[in-house]
């Protein structure tokens, strides 16, 4: 019996254990009993693009096969989750904008602003910090004061985006007054309706591939702010205790860590007290 498409074999519960057993204990995301019709849809089209008879097939070629590495990347980019998007859950950027980031920006002897934005996905949220930021430091008066801005993700796929910083104008409709105007270019072929950062943005922030459980391969060795946003709910609670503690060794004393509104630290030990929802200093 066909799950769906015509071609494409059903997933046995032994390949789904498999395969998940696999994404859990690489990348910590979790893939129960009731995700497998979701890896059924997600790998399915790649299990025909290789010619592979069933999942087992496609996860041992991913896995153990040398000629399988660049579809490795393939697999990797469809079992992560990439959703994002500008001002998403806009409570934080309302705090960011109009407490932390005025009160950095006021410090004597600051030369930096260092931000990293874990799991950045496509680089909506790593730009949506960046632009705040950036407008605060002008608004401040802080030209000697530095922005550095670094997004990870576990997809090579999703980082490629980021860096380029090219996005669709409907993705980028909430960029809205002095903000758009500073920092988006228009394409000149209005039909493609495409708009990018402007390369002045974009020399401020940095992209590349790490994971969250292995080597995050950070470019410094302490931020100022990190977001980790809705993406520890897929970690069960031995994997976030992991996450969070990477994520509070990279930090430095004062510094801030923001979660997503639906994730808390309450039930951890870690060096840090609650400042406002899913907002966290260090100690």
């Amino acid at each position: 019996m066909r799950s769906y498409g015509a071609g494409l074999p059903s997933m046995t519960e032994a390949e789904r254990r498999r395969i998940g057993d696999f994404v859990e204990g690489e990348f910590g995301i979790k893939m129960p009993a009731a995700k497998k019709s979701l890896l059924e849809g997600r790998l399915g089209k790649r299990l025909l693009a290789c010619g592979l008879p069933s999942y087992g097939a496609y996860f041992e070629f991913v896995t153990q096969s040398p000629q399988g590495r660049d579809e490795y990347l393939h697999f990797l980019d469809l079992v992560s989750t990439h959703e994002t998007s500008f001002f998403r859950e806009p409570r934080h950027f309302h705090y960011l904008e109009d407490r932390l980031l005025p009160s950095l920006c006021a410090e004597r002897g600051r030369r930096s602003i260092s931000v990293l934005c874990a799991a950045c996905s496509t680089g909506e949220e790593a730009y949506t910090i960046a632009m705040l930021a950036d407008a605060a430091l002008e608004e401040g008066d802080r030209g000697d004061i530095e922005l550095l801005a670094e997004g990870i993700d576990l997809s090579h796929k999703a980082v490629s985006v980021a860096a380029r910083g090219v996005y669709l104008a409907e993705r980028a409709a909430k960029i809205q007054g002095e903000l758009r105007r500073r920092y988006l270019m228009e394409s000149r072929d209005r039909s493609k309706g495409l708009c990018r950062f402007v390369p002045e943005l974009r020399a401020k922030l940095s992209f590349h591939t790490g994971n969250l459980l292995g080597d995050l391969a950070l470019e410094r060795r302490s931020y100022d702010i990190v977001f980790c946003r809705n993406v520890l709910i897929y970690f069960d609670r031995s994997n976030q205790r992991k996450v969070i503690a990477r994520l509070v060794d990279a930090m430095v004393s004062g510094s801030f860590l923001f979660l997503g509104h639906s994730e808390t630290m309450l039930t951890f030990d870690f060096p840090l007290r609650s400042v406002a929802h899913s907002v966290y200093q260090r100690r």
